[in-house]
């Protein structure tokens, strides 16, 4: 009988001993955290620094963006449009408003078109093309356009200037657009 209970103390005993182990482990774990922790020494880290140490592919894509933003800045200047920008870097300028609401998300969309180059080559029109029929937010047109539209209503005009992200980026279109191009473009909004 005193062997039996021994071993049920044994046992316990190595219970209690990991139970201590882990604690005194998990709690030294949370003291390394908290002392790598920035706002404690009061040392903020720029959001840049990260990026600094990033994968080599986003540098050349972030280098690639302010590139591209620079040639934008410079076309508008030059252009001297009155031009808003988004969150997402459309910018757009509405030169004929519409009647009624603004289109939404799963609307059809009826436009003619004309889509440039940022050095004035023209590589798409409707007259050449055919118009755009689309649904919004549910079909494979660029970004860029499906956020134009919903800016917009029946009836309207508007210049806009989709940066490579919002349009065919990486790769272009396969057809006249080359990759990391920047499209402007008229449209006209039938319905």
């Amino acid at each position: 009988m005193p062997k039996v209970q021994s071993s049920k103390y044994l046992i316990f005993n190595i219970q209690y001993s990991i139970f201590i182990v882990y604690s005194f482990l998990l709690s030294a774990y949370c003291l390394l955290l908290s002392c790598n922790n920035s706002s404690h020494t009061g040392v903020v880290q720029s959001p840049m620094a990260k990026i600094e140490e990033a994968d080599p592919y986003i540098l050349v894509n972030i280098k690639l963006v302010e590139i591209e933003n620079e040639d934008i800045e410079l076309f508008l200047k030059r252009c001297k449009w009155k031009i808003k920008q988004t969150d997402s870097g459309l910018r757009y300028e509405v030169t004929k408003k519409g009647i009624g609401k603004n289109f939404e998300k799963g609307e059809k969309v009826t436009l003619e078109y004309v889509i440039w180059l940022l050095n004035g080559e023209k590589i798409y029109s409707s007259k050449d093309d055919g118009v755009k029929k689309f649904v919004i937010e549910k079909s494979e047109e660029i970004s860029g356009l499906h956020e134009a539209v919903q800016l917009m209503s029946r009836g309207a005009e508007a210049r806009l200037i989709i940066p490579s992200h919002l349009a065919y980026g990486a790769t272009g279109d396969g057809n006249r657009i080359a990759p990391y191009k920047t499209l402007i473009m008229k449209i006209m909004i039938n319905g």
